[in-house]
């Protein structure tokens, strides 16, 4: 009897998450279509990447309704078994309210790690690949002048670099410009496609390049030079990663040794500590959410679904907004970084605490 009930309980709530996990996310993406099109007729942008844009953030998408699927489904779940006196019935059968959500948390567990390697397999290289997207039609128009003026970098020779794009896994720069301009003229100016980080040396390789050097306005030397080498005072891959990757663009390795280069350099790593702690906390969001949602939903006895959708919805923007004030706090240095990356989740787990104890006990 007792393993007929869990694959009943089993089958309801894997439904019901199935079933939100994609209306949700079908409601993102077509919401964030809407925000986008202007943006996208105004870059002038190709159907081929406006369908590879969305092919990319149904990743991201995906990772933002896991949590809230699961969670509606939880209230849902125990809401209607009240409301059909099934727990009534259950309980008769010698069920406690623990058996009776085992298999639910198993679920939840099970979700959370999937999640986590989800994030860290795919969600951070879609990321990486929409962000080039993003940067070449300049879709974050509202963001800094630096991305407005296509990765301007300022060395500390004098000279102006434009960078187009970097991959940190390579080590590698695209689309490179190198202007050294005095008195408002240019003498001197490398394009090369791309360039690659010497380890060893030092040095920026790169396997060919164009350069150009005018004297009085007047064009001198116009070359294409092969197997060559730069070094740029305080540009390497490190203040590359910093100027160009964001945290959701690494997986959690991936950040892990980058913080651990970045604090030998004695960088500030706020930003990115907090980001690294965000994936794990992040990841098992499912789990503390449900349990939460779950124990949320003893407190309702006899409610119709419109009271359910409305607990979920209640808590799930109470956690996001924890989420969001953890991270700007955990940034400002104000809070620690693992502190802030938890905040949301200990929130919910102190919660969780006070509802089992009123409503099991």
């Amino acid at each position: 009897m007792i393993k007929i009930i869990d694959l009943y309980i089993l089958k309801r709530f894997c439904t019901r998450i199935i079933f939100l996990l994609v209306a949700i996310s079908s409601i993102i993406l077509i919401t964030n279509l809407v925000e986008m099109i202007d943006n996208f007729i105004d870059a002038e942008m190709t159907s081929a990447d406006i369908f590879n844009y969305y092919l990319l953030t149904i990743p991201m998408i995906i990772s933002y309704a896991i949590p809230m699927s699961v969670t509606i489904s939880s209230v849902l779940a125990i809401l209607v078994y009240i409301n059909n006196n099934e727990l009534i019935a259950i309980r008769s059968l010698g069920v406690s309210y623990l058996r009776l959500i085992r298999v639910m948390v198993l679920v939840s567990i099970l979700i959370s790690i999937s999640h986590f390697y989800f994030e860290n397999n795919i969600i951070s290289e879609s990321n990486r690949l929409k962000n080039q997207i993003v940067k070449k039609y300049n879709l974050k128009k509202q963001k800094t002048n630096r991305i407005n003026n296509n990765n301007f970098i300022e060395d500390a020779d004098g000279k102006s670099i434009i960078i187009m794009n970097y991959n940190n896994k390579k080590q590698t720069a695209y689309n490179i410009t190198i202007k050294e301009i005095k008195q408002n003229n240019i003498i001197n100016r490398i394009d090369a496609k791309e360039m690659k980080w010497n380890d060893k040396d030092n040095l920026w390789v790169f396997k060919e390049l164009l350069e150009r050097k005018w004297i009085d306005n007047i064009l001198q030397f116009n070359k294409t030079i092969n197997d060559t080498s730069f070094s740029f005072k305080n540009i390497n891959p490190i203040y590359l990663t910093s100027e160009f990757i964001e945290p959701e663009e690494m997986n959690y390795y991936e950040l892990k040794d980058f913080i651990s280069i970045k604090k030998n350099n004695s960088a500030n790593t706020n930003k990115w500590e907090v980001g690294l702690h965000h994936k794990l906390s992040y990841a098992l969001s499912s789990l503390i959410l449900s349990i939460t949602a779950i124990l949320s939903s003893f407190t309702l006895k006899k409610s119709n679904v419109s009271y359910g959708i409305g607990l979920s919805l209640l808590i799930i923007t109470a956690y996001y907004v924890l989420i969001i004030i953890g991270k700007n706090l955990g940034i400002e240095g104000i809070i620690s970084p693992f502190l802030s990356a938890w905040l949301a989740n200990f929130s919910l787990l102190i919660l969780a605490g006070y509802l089992y104890k009123k409503n099991i006990f």
